[in-house]
């Protein structure tokens, strides 16, 4: 995952689906899937907005959420 960028961070915007895929997985090539987006949503593995029947996301909020749930820590070698 790229890091947010800095003007994203200094004014949070929401953004539907597949555009907060977009700017958090650049390379088309390695983007999961809009059902795997949506199954980690109705898992709650971040945060979203329900306005209506839209859903919309902060890209900074889901990176962070993403990264805690999902970043693996190297280990020293011994």
């Amino acid at each position: 995952m790229k890091e947010p960028d800095p003007i994203l961070q200094q004014h949070p915007i929401l953004v539907g689906a597949h555009k907060c895929l977009e700017i958090l997985f650049p390379d088309e090539s390695s983007r999961p899937g809009i059902r795997t987006f949506r199954e980690w949503q109705s898992r709650r593995y971040f945060p979203h907005f329900k306005i209506g029947r839209r859903t919309f996301f902060n890209p900074v909020e889901v990176h962070a959420a993403l990264a805690r749930r999902f970043r693996i820590q190297a280990t020293p070698a011994p």
